[in-house]
């Protein structure tokens, strides 16, 4: 769940690393400060290219 997630124990993980894992806090630009990802959800290549095409580098993970 989204509550699960975002007090779980997170580690920041390169956004190129991140396919596959589970965000653990959502990371949004600004504009259009949408989030590209929500807590609890699994990273996808589709969450990277938005990632990259707003110049966010990093984001926090579920700790493994």
């Amino acid at each position: 769940s989204i509550r699960q997630a975002y007090f779980s124990r997170q580690q920041e993980c390169d956004v190129a690393d991140a396919e596959g894992k589970i965000c653990g806090f959502s990371t949004v630009s600004c504009p259009p400060a949408i989030p590209i990802a929500l807590s609890g959800e699994r990273i996808t290549k589709e969450h990277i290219e938005l990632f990259k095409k707003y110049d966010i580098k990093k984001i926090k993970v579920i700790k493994e």
